[in-house]
């Protein structure tokens, strides 16, 4: 710590450096893989809050590695929106984060290797997969973060696969509804990274990020967010139709209005300081969403 900047304790600085409205991103999905266990009567709660622990810890890592890498290639200044700033400020040395991220990995790995036994060798591959998709995420030649593929691997590995990891790791099964089941939660995701893509589009250019927004267009990227929106929904509607989840699962209309404010915030300004409440907004349409969903399959299945 920098004693000469004394405005966080250290303990706060490395809660702001975990990111912590994301980290619901990482829980709501757990939380959904359980209930799917609950309504198969396959529960486990010890595998299940290993699974927990280690998804938050992981993305936890991610964020740290983010943070260290993009103040490494001169992405993060002082002042800049959406960051920790620990170390752009001088709060915190780089060598200190990257260890912090590494620290979150080993507990992590730990919480892996207890899942391991619980669920068997295919959760040694499906977690490895994970563990080495957030490293390379921000970290490597050509981080994921940094090209347009980043919102499709937030889709799959966010989205899709830590439910089925969750559910597998209790039931030591892999049922094929599972990651149809799983879909709705993918595009919310997605969303929260697109949206600190807009957000970060011109710092983003200066750095030599190739996003969405970049590539495609700032028009495009405002189209595909809403279009990520709406997936969340319309998976929802399509998973009721063919009977895969219960007709109780569309309480998720409930945060309908949370999802219309941010549609209208994503294209109401080109400031970065502005479009940051929009950023954090769509990760409350994230939980708001997958807990109404959860609590919706969860209904269906006491009925």
């Amino acid at each position: 710590m920098n004693a000469t900047n004394p405005e966080r304790s250290v303990f706060a600085e490395w809660f702001w450096l975990a990111r912590p409205f994301s980290l619901t991103a990482a829980a709501v999905p757990v939380i959904f893989g359980a209930v799917l266990a609950l309504k198969d009567s396959v529960f486990a709660p010890l595998p299940m809050l290993a699974m927990l622990f280690g998804s938050l810890f992981i993305q936890a890592a991610t964020n740290m590695f983010n943070e260290f890498y993009d103040e490494q290639r001169g992405l993060d200044v002082a002042g800049a929106v959406g960051i920790a700033g620990s170390i752009v400020g001088g709060r915190m040395h780089a060598r200190t984060v990257l260890v912090g991220a590494l620290f979150c990995y080993t507990v992590a790995l730990v919480f892996g290797v207890y899942l391991i036994f619980a669920g068997g060798w295919p959760i040694l591959i499906l977690g490895c997969l994970s563990a080495l998709g957030g490293y390379l995420y921000s970290a490597g030649p050509r981080p994921i973060a940094y090209t347009p593929a980043s919102e499709l691997a937030v889709f799959l590995f966010m989205g899709v696969l830590i439910v089925v990891i969750t559910y597998a790791v209790q039931a030591r099964a892999f049922p094929l509804y599972v990651p149809f089941a799983a879909l709705p939660f993918g595009g919310p995701v997605a969303a929260i990274l697109l949206a600190n893509n807009i957000r970060d589009t011109e710092s983003d250019r200066r750095g030599g990020r190739r996003t969405v927004p970049i590539v495609f267009g700032r028009k495009f990227a405002i189209w595909f967010y809403r279009a990520l929106l709406i997936e969340a929904y319309a998976a929802v509607a399509a998973l009721i139709f063919f009977g895969v989840v219960p007709w109780s699962a569309g309480v998720v209309v409930l945060s309908l209005p949370l999802a219309a404010k941010v549609w209208r915030g994503i294209s109401s300004s080109t400031r970065s300081d502005r479009l940051d409440p929009v950023v954090k907004a769509t990760a409350g349409v994230h939980l708001t969403f997958g807990l109404l969903y959860a609590a919706g399959v969860l209904a269906g299945s006491l009925v």
